[in-house]
């Protein structure tokens, strides 16, 4: 199914999205739970939950882990029938929250889909908006009162560290994951503001990034400790026009991300960032963060450290950006399948040039991959 809507038009995709008749000002449904921040404006900010007047698998719309085997149509169909509610506040309105935000918050907890009614200055905008790390958004209006009509089901290591004034966002966040609380879920609870000391309300596409990079930097200290991998391993993963090819490499953990955007007319465009003992990337990138965190999962997960290089070719089939889910859920895929093992570095990149163009001149490779090891003259 997936590869079939990947031939649908850009036009024949959206207008196959919308199922929702008319929305009025009052709406009642659940929410998957979600929630939106926004950031422009900053600091003082749009938020509030999203909700579905459906109800129709809204457990399914925000909870991009499950989203790898469906069409793109799917994934912006339930997504546009979303009803994005939004209210201002400013940042800091996190360290006393008004009656908004304290039930934004506590929507934003739940582990399962909760109902709320929705009352809205006007029936919202149908819309729809589509970003490369936030995921597709939808409808949305401005909210005058929210309430929850059932109780949330808030899973206890939440509700404690939501509690929890005295401990980091850092701290809170690591301890969340080790409770197998989603990333996804984290990423929502630091951005309504319910976790740290000095809380602060944190845009949508934000804490997703902080999330991939405080969680990629705890298990980074226990992976610079493993042994390191006996192979030159290649893993490759391709869905919605996005191609990886992933080379681990017998080293010192380092890593490197090369990104080729091909237009419709053929023209590439190459995004290269990479981080070692002594450097580290030159910007907050969303889609190297979120690679990087997918790419260290596994390596904890086999007990062992490597240098990783992750290639990405984007095609011009995809023309409407899911958001960053997709990196980091084809990243996870990819180290689920059989590596191909090479004797080196250089017939390994061979095979990656035979499906992707990667350029030769990439930093990454220039300064650290093919570098010679100085054990090799011994």
């Amino acid at each position: 199914m997936r590869a079939a809507s990947e031939e649908l038009s850009r036009k024949e995709l959206l207008l196959n999205s919308f199922k929702l008749g008319t929305i009025d000002k009052d709406l009642f449904g659940p929410t998957p739970p979600s929630a939106f921040v926004g950031r422009f404006g900053y600091p003082e900010v749009l938020a509030g939950p999203l909700v579905s007047p459906a109800g129709e698998e809204v457990s399914l719309s925000d909870t991009p882990d499950k989203w790898l085997y469906l069409s793109r149509e799917e994934i912006i169909g339930f997504r546009s029938n979303l009803v994005r509610s939004s209210f201002k506040l400013n940042v800091k309105d996190a360290r006393d929250p008004g009656r908004l935000l304290k039930e934004t918050q506590e929507l934003a907890m739940a582990a399962l889909p909760v109902d709320v009614e929705v009352k809205f200055l006007k029936p919202p905008r149908r819309t729809l908006q589509f970003d490369g790390i936030l995921t597709p958004m939808g409808p949305s209006g401005t909210v005058t009162n929210i309430e929850i009509v059932e109780n949330p089901q808030v899973p206890k290591k939440v509700d404690a560290l939501a509690d929890d004034r005295d401990i980091k966002a850092t701290e809170a966040a690591i301890l969340l994951y080790e409770a197998s609380i989603s990333p996804y879920q984290i990423s929502r609870l630091l951005s309504v503001g319910t976790l740290g000391k000095k809380r602060l309300i944190v845009p949508t596409r934000w804490s997703i990034t902080a999330t991939d990079s405080m969680l990629g930097d705890n298990l980074l200290k226990r992976v610079r400790n493993y042994p390191e991998n006996a192979d030159v391993q290649l893993f490759v993963s391709e869905a919605y026009g996005n191609h990886f090819e992933i080379l681990l490499v017998p080293r010192a953990y380092a890593f490197g991300w090369t990104e080729m955007w091909i237009s419709q007319k053929g023209k590439v465009e190459i995004g290269d960032l990479y981080e070692d003992a002594m450097n580290k990337p030159a910007y907050m990138d969303g889609g190297y963060y979120a690679a990087r965190f997918s790419a260290l999962e596994y390596l904890e997960r086999v007990r062992r450290q490597a240098s990783i290089y992750v290639m990405r070719e984007v095609k011009p089939t995809y023309d409407i950006p899911l958001g960053s889910w997709v990196i980091r859920e084809l990243v996870k895929d990819a180290f689920s399948r059989q590596p191909l093992i090479f004797g080196s570095v250089t017939d390994a990149l061979k095979s990656v040039r035979t499906r992707i163009n990667v350029p030769p001149n990439t930093f990454f490779l220039k300064k650290h991959l093919l570098q010679t090891k100085l054990m090799q003259f011994d």
